[in-house]
């Protein structure tokens, strides 16, 4: 076979899938779990708990609290990180069954909220053990490492949330305006 014939063809196997990509892509998400998309706008719920408990127990720092109520705040802080804790093992559960981008986000928040909950058990035992220093940086800054680690594992699930939602609305829209879901598919327009 001629080189110029081999680069034609090439060519036009590259200009396929180029086109077809899109369409592969909304196919993907049309596969997306419901069940996992349900869980995960639950664990977003859970984990805006968790952010305002670690916004609170920041403002703690600046006042002159008792150590008995940063305790408190911690074990609010802690039952809301175990209802997060449940929601993504139910995810991790789910994960065969969800679209590579349900996958994708429940690899990433995994890590993430491993890490806040070993913070936060760090922060729970530094604080058993200097309970008069609540007003030291020590301990001041095991409370803003709960804060960063509690916004950014919100930040992650919201993110994903929100291209779910994105997503089944431009489905929806995709569907009102009778658009053609595979290529050469002209039964739409």
């Amino acid at each position: 076979m001629p080189f110029h014939a081999f680069r034609k063809i090439a060519n036009t196997a590259l200009a396929a899938s180029l086109l077809a990509a899109p369409f592969a892509l909304r196919a993907q998400i049309d596969n997306d779990s419901p069940q996992i998309s349900t869980v995960l706008s639950q664990a977003e719920t859970n984990a805006r708990l968790v952010a305002d408990d670690a916004d609170q127990l920041q403002s703690y720092t600046h006042n002159r609290l008792s150590w008995q109520s940063h305790a408190q705040q911690l074990e609010k802080m802690k039952a809301h990180v175990n209802d997060l804790i449940a929601d993504v093992n139910q995810l991790k559960s789910l994960r065969a069954e969800g679209s590579p981008w349900q996958q994708e986000a429940i690899d990433q928040v995994d890590p993430l909220l491993q890490a806040m909950a070993d913070h936060l058990s760090a922060t729970i035992q530094h604080l058993n053990e200097h309970q008069s220093q609540v007003h030291m940086k020590p301990y001041q800054d095991y409370v803003h490492g709960n804060q960063v680690l509690a916004e950014r594992t919100l930040g992650v699930i919201h993110d994903f949330v929100d291209y779910d939602k994105a997503s089944a609305e431009a489905d929806l829209l995709e569907q009102k305006l009778n658009l053609p879901s595979e290529p050469g598919d002209s039964t739409g327009l």
